[in-house]
């Protein structure tokens, strides 16, 4: 994903606005206006590939939170064994916070087969966990203090799609029905009582962004800019040309809707209808 900076876009609506430079007031309220223009953008789409994630996310309860403290699910080894390609890394005292499917990274071993790096976890029991090497023989008991940390997973903005499987790897997954409230998305007919969901979401908005943002997303740039600028002009009481900028900046965020809109039907984590003369999006 292609990202600019908000100089970038500052530059832009003080040309649009014919200026060399804007008041310090000016130019106080301009970032004020843009961050709105750009939250605007972002909620104007649930599917903006950028923000679109699959994730395999704990649900104690049968509740999938809006977000999950990585760092509470950092665990010291008390063992780790090797059976051929399989690692089997063992705690004390407190149980895993993770699920199958997640993403952890493991660090502080030694052994003949290095089990160190990033790894997706296999299988999880209590205070125990697997997870798979690229090869290996033979079995192993490994040294050193190992450290399991999973990896940070963003906050949820909207819930998507809720699978026991991964539904782009796996076959033959279960998608369960969800109500969203305040603790998170609560699984209806949790059974046989999961503990943990393939989650298809949008992550949260980047924003309110600064001065020194480097990171505003390239598809909502020239909007931002153009609408930016036609709040300015509505500020300063020029509203026939807001009008006119006003439908500029709306033509270049149609045109970036119509390709997510384009990208999600092509996207098999969304449901299709199809028959033998046509495939819709639902």
């Amino acid at each position: 994903m292609t990202n600019r900076t908000y100089t970038d876009l500052f530059d832009l609506i003080e040309s649009l606005a014919g200026v060399d430079e804007f008041a310090p007031t000016e130019s106080t309220k301009i970032l004020a206006m843009a961050n709105r223009r750009l939250r605007q953008a972002y909620d104007a789409c649930d599917v903006w590939p950028r923000y679109m994630r699959l994730d395999a996310r704990p649900a104690p309860d049968g509740v999938v939170p809006y977000s999950y403290d990585a760092s509470a699910g950092i665990r010291n080894s008390s063992s780790v064994t090797r059976d051929g390609a399989v690692v089997t890394f063992v705690t004390s005292g407190t149980d895993f916070n993770v699920v199958v499917g997640q993403r952890v990274m493991v660090s502080g071993l030694s052994g003949t087969v290095d089990p160190n790096g990033f790894f997706t976890v296999a299988s999880v029991d209590g205070q125990t966990v697997t997870y798979n090497l690229e090869s290996g023989t033979g079995t192993e008991t490994y040294t050193g203090t190992g450290l399991f940390t999973p990896v940070t997973l963003p906050n949820v903005e909207v819930f998507m799609r809720l699978h026991d499987k991964n539904p782009v790897q796996g076959v033959g997954g279960w998608e369960y029905d969800f109500f969203v409230d305040s603790n998170g998305a609560n699984i209806v007919g949790n059974y046989p009582e999961l503990d943990g969901f393939f989650v298809t979401y949008k992550a949260v908005w980047d924003g309110p962004y600064t001065t020194a943002s480097a990171n505003i997303p390239q598809e909502w740039f020239y909007y931002a800019a153009h609408a930016t600028y036609a709040d300015f002009l509505r500020m300063d009481g020029q509203v026939d040309k807001a009008m006119a900028e006003e439908a500029v900046a709306q033509m270049y965020l149609d045109t970036e809707l119509t390709k997510a809109s384009q990208q999600r039907n092509m996207n098999n984590l969304f449901r299709r209808i199809s028959t033998y003369t046509s495939r819709q999006f639902r």
